[in-house]
This record gives C-alpha cells, sequence and structure tokens, in this order.
C-alpha cells in the first residue's frame, strides 16, 4: 500500500497542530458527526422520525453543524491570537453543550477542554521551554 503526496502532506500538517488546536477540532468534528449519525440513520429508516420531533431535531442538526464549524474555525482562530481564540471557542463550547443535544454535549465538553487547554498554553512548562529555544 503506498502513500500518495497528498496524504503525506495532510499527515505532516496535521503533526504541525498544537494540542489545544487539535481538542478543538476534534469538538467540531465529534459534534458534526455524531449528530448526523444519531439523528441521520433513524431519518433514513422506513419509519423514520415522528412527526412531533421533527422540529426539535431539524433544530440539534443545525445547531451541531454550525457551532461544530465555529468551534473548527476557533481552532484556526487561536493560532493568529491565542487568548482570543480561545475565549470564543470556550463560549462555543458552552453553547454547543447546551443546546446541542447529546452530539453537541460531547462536542462542547471536548471544545471546552481545547478552550482551556489554549488558556494555559502560555503558563505551562513545556510551553516555556520551547520558547526558551
Amino acid at each position: 500500500m503506498t502513500q500518495t503526496y497528498q496524504a503525506g502532506r495532510s499527515v505532516v500538517e496535521l503533526g504541525a497542530k498544537q494540542p489545544h488546536e487539535l481538542l478543538l477540532m476534534l469538538g467540531g468534528v465529534l459534534a458534526v458527526l455524531l449528530s448526523a449519525a444519531i439523528y441521520g440513520i433513524p431519518w433514513a429508516t422506513p419509519s423514520g422520525i415522528p412527526a412531533n420531533q421533527v422540529t426539535n431535531v431539524v433544530t440539534i442538526l443545525v445547531v451541531n453543524i454550525v457551532l461544530g464549524g465555529s468551534l473548527w474555525v476557533a481552532a484556526a482562530m487561536t493560532r493568529k491570537n491565542l487568548m482570543n481564540g480561545a475565549i470564543v471557542a470556550g463560549l462555543i463550547g458552552v453553547l454547543l453543550a447546551y443546546y446541542g443535544g447529546t452530539p453537541g454535549q460531547i462536542g462542547g465538553v471536548v471544545g471546552i477542554l481545547g478552550a482551556i487547554l489554549a488558556a494555559a498554553k502560555p503558563y505551562l512548562p513545556w510551553s516555556r521551554r520551547a520558547q526558551r529555544d
């Protein structure tokens, strides 16, 4: 099995990211993919989702997709300005955990952990060691 140039470049780019960026990206992806799996599979079955729950499901899907994508963008924001990105990611994580249903809670908690790690990064010993080198 050979590895293509594009796949190798993607792995290198992923390896260059900071841990807080990876957590924020993971939180966004979890919110989107878990909501798609949890609500998409029943929707695709012949019985479908009951009519009285369709508006709630659509609302949760939209919230998780929008806030999950925003969490992904907040990961990119931390590259430009670490503390502003951490604040935005923390707020999005809280909103996602509160309004996102079960998949949003999982993605939101991972996003909050990433925001905490981003905010604490300047004070961690391994961060100071990298700045001295």
